[in-house]
């Protein structure tokens, strides 16, 4: 497979913890911040000025509303979600650490990429786990959210 991938091989079966390589950087699918949305979601759940008034977010310094952190995270979600359904992975919530390095705005075009910087096998012989670094990059390569986190993938002999 190439260096870039999505999480699906080229067979259309998922992959398993032996078919995953550290080093190796997976690409996810390509988001759209959709303006209404993301003013929706903040009166919904974040009403910060930043989010919702646009002259309150240039009073400080920004050129326009930017996303809550929860929308940012919920969207490198969607964006994962096709390297997740390319691979037998389990629930992992293990080990997460998360930092927003960067705003997001309307109409910003974000795609996750995931880097595997380690492997080991678990205790349980079902599964294996896979250190994991996340970026969440903007249309122009910059990072606006970092994550970095374990994830438990079934191997080739799970029952």
């Amino acid at each position: 497979m190439s260096p870039a991938q999505e999480g699906a091989r080229s067979d259309g079966g998922q992959r398993y913890f032996e078919d995953i390589a550290v080093g190796e950087v997976m690409l996810g699918a390509p988001v759209v911040v959709e303006r209404e949305a993301m003013l929706a979601f903040a009166r919904e759940y974040d009403g910060q000025p930043m989010h919702t008034d646009p002259a309150a977010a240039r009073a400080m310094g920004l050129k326009d509303v930017i996303a809550c952190g929860s929308l940012t995270f919920a969207l490198s979600a969607k964006s994962i979600g096709s390297i997740w359904n390319g691979m037998h992975f389990l629930p992992s919530g293990l080990g997460f650490r998360m930092s927003f390095v960067a705003p997001v705005f309307a109409g910003d075009r974000l795609q996750v990429r995931v880097e595997v910087k380690g492997k080991r096998p678990s205790r349980d012989p079902n599964r294996g786990v896979l250190q994991v670094a996340t970026a969440f990059l903007n249309q122009d390569g910059a990072s606006v959210l970092d994550i970095e986190n374990i994830w438990l993938v079934r191997t080739r002999n799970a029952g």
